[in-house]
């Protein structure tokens, strides 16, 4: 899956089809976690999560995502301060101009 933040193709690709946008909204503690949890979780990438809940919303059709943007807010709980990224994106066919 592709996946840019441009909606400028290269000259020799084409957008055959095009799909409704998707957003996804993902949580990331980054207040002092347990021990336990920290220990368990020390090799996740969960920036790279975040980015792959949003290909994974995409249709099954689609092999690109154009135009994505993000953005974060923080908020504190009592369990913790959280991270929220928003990635939003277009998914579509991409294909080459001389098929």
């Amino acid at each position: 899956m592709t996946v840019t933040t441009t909606e400028t193709l290269p000259e020799h690709m084409k957008i055959r089809s095009m799909f409704s946008m998707i957003e996804i909204t993902h949580k990331i503690q980054i207040s002092q976690k347990g021990l336990i949890k920290g220990f368990l979780q020390r090799k996740r990438d969960e920036h790279q999560e975040a980015l792959d809940k949003l290909i994974e919303s995409a249709p099954a059709e689609a092999n690109a995502i154009i135009g994505v943007k993000h953005s974060t807010a923080t908020h504190t709980f009592p369990e913790g301060t959280f991270l929220f990224i928003t990635y939003i994106g277009t998914p579509v066919v991409i294909e080459d101009k001389k098929v």
